[in-house]
């Protein structure tokens, strides 16, 4: 491997638990997977060259439909879908709704469930559609001044599963040809 880390973010409901995940099985032979998950990070986070910086990125309307489908576990108060897209998040965003809300995330380890809800989309005065816009803008940008970015879309390991965990593999500078899959859902559920 050419990196000596390995740091995962994404969007939310992009399904970096399960690339994240797909990286920690195959190409670190660790299950623990959370030990280079870093949620959704900003890509201010992108300060070391020695390590490997994985953007996962899903496209806009199976993150919006997962987003909505778990609304109460961003703390979001909205009557419909089609409202859900037109409103901004810091309308949305409601306080009391972080009180009675059980978070389940299942890992390659277990399950665990957290209290409370994620206040990630509390700050952003903008719709969901310009949110995912500008943030995976902000990630592209990134890539193009720095190698050690790598994007991958949850869409191209559903679609072409061998070929995607190639272009990690050759991207990390490890040979391998042969990749395991999850089987299990993983990540946040209801």
């Amino acid at each position: 491997m050419i990196y000596k880390h390995i740091r995962c973010t994404g969007h939310p409901r992009s399904g970096t638990h399960y690339i994240t995940g797909l990286i920690g099985i195959n190409f670190l032979n660790d299950p623990d997977y959370l030990k280079i998950y870093r949620n959704h990070e900003l890509p201010d986070m992108v300060t070391d060259p020695d390590t490997a910086y994985f953007h996962i990125r899903r496209d806009f309307q199976g993150v919006a439909e997962s987003i909505y489908a778990l609304k109460e576990r961003f703390g979001l108060d909205v009557e419909s879908y089609e409202a859900f897209l037109r409103r901004r998040y810091c309308d949305m965003w409601r306080m009391e709704n972080t009180r009675t809300v059980m978070t389940n995330v299942r890992t390659l380890n277990g399950q665990a469930r957290y209290p409370g809800v994620s206040d990630f989309f509390k700050p952003f005065s903008m719709t969901p559609h310009e949110f995912w816009m500008y943030y995976n803008e902000m990630w592209r940008k990134i890539a193009e001044k720095h190698p050690n970015v790598i994007s991958v879309r949850y869409d191209d390991i559903l679609a072409d599963f061998d070929r995607t965990m190639a272009f990690i593999s050759d991207r990390l500078g490890v040979k391998a040809s042969k990749f395991k899959n999850i089987e299990k859902k993983i990540g946040w559920w209801k």
